[in-house]
């Protein structure tokens, strides 16, 4: 019995493998392809470029603006990691929240109204003036 169960697992994991596989060489395909067509595109650009201007100029064109797309690229990467450090990102908040037990919340005290009416009045009297605005009844 376990080895007819260990033996529908290993097909399992074998289907899985070759898919993951198929799916691989897929990518590795598409980004070849891709590759393939950007240096077509350059080389078009630069045969263009040539043609209106001499080569030397034509080249430099494009590595300038090869330059600048990823300068701008890299800079938008750089900027996200560093403000994702700064403002603490976890994959657990939860985690780093402080624990406070239960017996620290004073039972005297009666817990904060969560809205007043006039808050929850005001929201909805905007909502009718937003809808009114936009053209939709609410």
């Amino acid at each position: 019995m376990l080895r007819l169960l260990l033996e529908l697992v290993g097909v399992e994991l074998g289907v899985m493998a070759r898919r993951a596989a198929t799916t691989a060489l897929l990518f590795v395909i598409g980004g070849v392809l891709l590759a393939g067509a950007i240096v077509a595109l350059l080389l078009a650009i630069f045969i263009a470029l040539a043609e209106h201007y001499d080569a030397i100029t034509a080249a430099l064109v494009l590595a300038g603006i090869c330059l600048i797309g990823a300068v701008i690229f890299l800079l938008i990467a750089y900027l996200r990691t560093k403000s994702r450090r700064r403002a603490g990102y976890s994959a657990f908040p939860v985690a780093r929240a402080p624990l406070v037990p239960p017996a620290a919340v004073d039972p005297t005290v009666p817990p904060a109204p969560l809205a007043s009416s006039a808050t929850i009045i005001g929201v909805a009297v905007g909502a009718a003036l937003l809808g009114l605005i936009l053209g939709r009844r609410i």
